[in-house]
């Protein structure tokens, strides 16, 4: 019986995270937001820098998600040429996982279209593969996360009141 139990105990495990993988699971995670309020961030010489702000939130999915997760465009003036699949494209979407609390972050998913947003790659990084880094204070990515923090807990008091 014991064996059984021992045998039993990963499959129950496996399905309890039925759904709560996603992409781990081999399906694909959600796809970039086209439509929506996207403010442009930046404007660098070869692409604009756009943030969606309809998407900056937390999973409500799991009550334990600490993260806020946002889109972010990056729009090139001409087009540039993915280095895995050789494909071309015109914009990159990016989802963008951040830890508010300790100033860090992670690129989640990368969406390579064209410029009528044909995907031409996308590429999912399983959670446990995420790669947390801290922007250097007084940079653009410092600036980037703190402006999103702030945004997100601006909606959060605005859905208390």
């Amino acid at each position: 019986m014991r064996k059984f139990l021992i045998l039993l105990l990963p499959v129950m495990l496996v399905a309890a995270c039925d759904g709560k993988l996603g992409y781990e699971q081999g399906r694909p995670g959600d796809p970039p937001p086209f439509k929506g309020e996207w403010r442009r961030y930046g404007t660098m010489p070869d692409f604009d820098v756009l943030v969606n702000v309809d998407a900056i939130s937390r999973d409500d999915r799991y009550a334990k998600d600490k993260y806020v997760y946002v889109w972010m465009l990056q729009s090139f003036r001409t087009a540039q040429i993915d280095g895995v699949s050789k494909g071309k494209y015109r914009k990159k979407f990016t989802r963008q996982a951040i830890e508010c609390k300790s100033g860090r972050m992670a690129a989640t998913t990368a969406v390579l279209t064209d410029e009528n947003n044909a995907e031409v790659a996308r590429y999912d990084v399983p959670g446990y593969q995420w790669e947390f880094s801290t922007p250097t204070p007084n940079t653009y990515g410092a600036d980037f996360m703190r402006q999103v923090c702030q945004i997100h807990a601006d909606k959060e008091a605005a859905k208390k009141q």
